[in-house]
């Protein structure tokens, strides 16, 4: 039996390790690219190898602080630098960066190391928890004390206040239990959202005609907002998928769609494939999304700046509902230019 060459053991080592591992050369061109790193990135191996490492590794620290450029000024590597990357598809990533010069045997310098850590599951976490504080303090509070005050009221001036006033009060009281409940309600499912993996049942599915049933199925509040929504799609393969889950992330996005649109437009959901994935875009006519906001919004319990209603949930669990199907969701905006969301979902035999 022929030995297995001592590359091919170099790369099993370097894609058995759970971080994202870049090499590049002096000039700062890619030589290795592991397979985490395909992943964070969205580049292929061979996209990447050969390519400068600005046009594949692109980070919140690429103008300013790059830390390559410290190891070639200073000689010294770098540990622990917190970015925000943003990849191929547009998806914002929040990572940990370290550096490092590469020397031969020798001692002579013949690269650079890099090694990208995705923390976006720790930070989201942290964000979430940030957000349900708020939402626990400012929308469960506030009906709370509302209860409260009334209650105080109608007890102090029971015997002069009218049956009428009294009626009015109660009714307030028990809108306000039950915004109270439905919030408790929504917290619930979110975490049997977190504490669960979402269920799949794949069957074969004819994604245009998902998306045309809900378009007509939405036509009569787009209609009232004076909007057009537009299709585009060519036939297409039926894709396996869970009906009831994908109805579920389309329904919510042009939910968003329709609800953010402030003037008369147009909402396109677009429809591609390519042989290894499906591409839907849907693309509205909103306020768009600043760039300080967009990192976040499918984060649990967010709230979009334009809106003062929902616990954004609704994002999340299209998040949640499209990365169980082995896909990716992202989101390009800018303020007074809309927002399109686009969802990858890959081709299961």
């Amino acid at each position: 039996m022929a030995k297995k060459k001592p590359q091919y053991f170099s790369k099993l080592i370097l894609d058995s390790i759970p971080v994202a591992m870049v090499t590049m050369d002096a000039d700062f061109k890619i030589t290795s690219f592991n397979n985490i790193a395909e992943h964070l990135t969205g580049f292929s191996a061979s996209e990447a190898i050969g390519n400068p490492c600005y046009k594949i590794l692109h980070s919140s620290k690429c103008d300013t602080e790059c830390p390559l450029q410290t190891v070639q000024e200073y000689g010294e590597s770098s540990t622990g630098l917190e970015a925000e990357f943003i990849n191929h598809f547009h998806e914002h990533i929040p990572v940990r960066i370290g550096t490092a010069a590469i020397e031969d045997n020798s001692g002579n310098f013949i690269g650079y190391l890099e090694v990208i850590e995705d923390v976006s599951r720790e930070k989201a976490l942290e964000r979430e928890k940030n957000n349900f504080h708020f939402m626990v303090a400012h929308d469960i509070k506030s009906p709370l004390v509302a209860m409260q005050g009334l209650i105080a009221r109608i007890r102090e001036h029971h015997d002069e206040m009218s049956a009428e006033k009294r009626e009015d009060y109660f009714r307030i009281i028990s809108e306000a239990g039950e915004q109270i409940a439905a919030q408790v309600n929504t917290f619930l499912e979110y975490s049997r959202q977190a504490n669960k993996k979402i269920k799949l049942t794949p069957e074969l599915i004819d994604l245009p005609q998902l998306i045309e049933d809900l378009t007509q199925r939405h036509q009569p509040q787009a209609t009232a907002k004076k909007l057009v929504i537009r299709t585009e799609y060519r036939p297409m393969k039926q894709i396996k998928a869970d009906f009831r889950q994908l109805q579920r992330v389309f329904e919510n996005l042009l939910d968003n769609a329709i609800k953010f649109a402030h003037q008369p437009g147009e909402i396109v959901i677009s429809i591609d494939d390519s042989p290894k994935e499906v591409i839907i875009q849907v693309k509205d006519c909103g306020p768009g999304i600043s760039a300080d906001e967009l990192p976040f919004i499918f984060d649990a319990f967010h709230q979009h700046k334009s809106s003062d209603t929902g616990h954004g949930l609704g994002l999340a669990a299209v998040r949640a509902i499209v990365h169980e199907h082995g896909g990716r969701v992202a989101a390009k905006s800018r303020p007074d230019h809309g927002a399109i969301f686009t969802v990858r979902l890959p081709k299961k035999e």
